[in-house]
């Protein structure tokens, strides 16, 4: 028996009128729409702003310079495990892990390698291991790499830990496990 499918337009014009923040991502959305882009033209309708996303379908390779999205990504962790999330494709080419800022999803919430200058405490850090279900040394390094076919390739990185950006002029970083 096969599995119920909505015809191409009506599939359409329901991803049309989804609307989420992008920190709500969930793995099944990931798995139904592996391209999401901010949508900065709803701002000011109530409960969206520059984090709404919604379903974006392109047809052959998706370019990032066009406007910006989230794509979905694969991680492999520390301990060979395989986990899922997204991050942000480069536009002109910088793909820093500050530009990509990958964020693995699990099923109970979304943890950010990439920390901007917030620092992560203790509860913080013990939060993010426990939505992994894993340790430190069983997470870090993790390795990363774009799930959707983009223009000039698959983009990919590695984390040795949850960054933090320590200087603006130089872009230089510290590394918090």
């Amino acid at each position: 028996m096969g599995t119920l499918q909505l015809p191409p337009d009506c599939a359409e014009r329901q991803s049309a009128r989804l609307r989420k923040q992008v920190y709500e991502l969930t793995l099944r959305d990931l798995s139904t729409f592996p391209v999401w882009e901010f949508r900065l033209d709803a701002e000011g309708e109530e409960g969206r702003d520059e984090s709404t996303v919604r379903p974006y379908s392109a047809l052959g390779p998706l370019n990032p310079d066009e406007r910006m999205f989230v794509v979905r990504a694969v991680f492999i962790l520390a301990d060979g495990s395989q986990m899922y999330g997204y991050l942000t494709p480069p536009q002109r080419g910088d793909a820093s892990v500050g530009a990509l800022q990958p964020i693995i999803v699990t099923n109970r919430g979304q943890v950010r390698l990439w920390c901007g200058t917030a620092t992560p405490d203790p509860k913080r850090l013990a939060h993010n291991y426990e939505l992994l279900g894993k340790s430190a040394n069983q997470v870090f390094p993790v390795r990363f790499e774009s799930d959707v076919d983009l223009l000039g390739g698959p983009v990919s990185g590695s984390a040795p830990g949850f960054l933090v950006l320590k200087d603006f002029q130089t872009r230089r970083t510290t590394t918090v496990t």
